[in-house]
């Protein structure tokens, strides 16, 4: 091959291989699983796919009915919470959670749902909902955990009842904002 037929593909050549590594890297870095701390020490995992089933089928693993009698939280609330969906344009989403509010929130739902050391868990937050609404612009607590840019979650089951309210909030003030 010449050197200027080289030269002159190079751009696409260096696309098609930078568009090769996101979407390899995209699909290695979806969370698979969901720690939870129990209490104290005690901590379980639930695998993604099976909150899923969950919430689409009410069908619960041991470990989802006993964080569920652990946080004396409804079922059937975390199940449409889970499932409910908002509409909202990525470009639109992006702004919002970099401005002030949308990093203040993402930092106090942080609090709760976490990183595996909650490194830059906000941040890891964001990510989230930025690629769970960069599809179809739309977005869910099911898309977000699935979208979750590392390998695990953790969450405190003890302040599940606190992410909740956080995450009813969040959905109220990003619909308020993105409409």
């Amino acid at each position: 091959m010449q050197l200027s037929n080289l030269l002159s593909r190079s751009p696409l050549i260096i696309l098609g291989a930078i568009a090769g590594v996101m979407v390899s890297h995209q699909s290695a870095i979806a969370t698979n699983k969901i720690v939870i701390d129990l209490f104290g020490p005690i901590k379980a995992s639930i695998k993604v796919q099976d909150l899923r089933l969950f919430a689409e089928t009410g069908e619960t693993t041991k470990t989802i009915s006993q964080a569920l009698g652990i946080s004396k939280v409804n079922p059937n609330t975390v199940r449409g919470l889970m499932t409910l969906e908002v509409g909202a344009d990525v470009a639109n989403l992006a702004k919002v959670l970099y401005s002030n509010l949308g990093q203040n929130i993402t930092k106090g739902v942080a609090e709760v749902v976490q990183t595996r050391h909650n490194y830059e868990s906000d941040k890891a937050l964001r990510s989230a909902i930025i690629l769970a609404a960069a599809d179809d612009n739309r977005i869910s607590v099911l898309e977000v955990l699935e979208k979750y840019p590392t390998a695990e979650m953790h969450i405190d089951v003890g302040k599940i009842n606190e992410i909740v309210g956080k995450v009813k909030e969040t959905i109220g003030n990003l619909g308020e904002l993105l409409n």
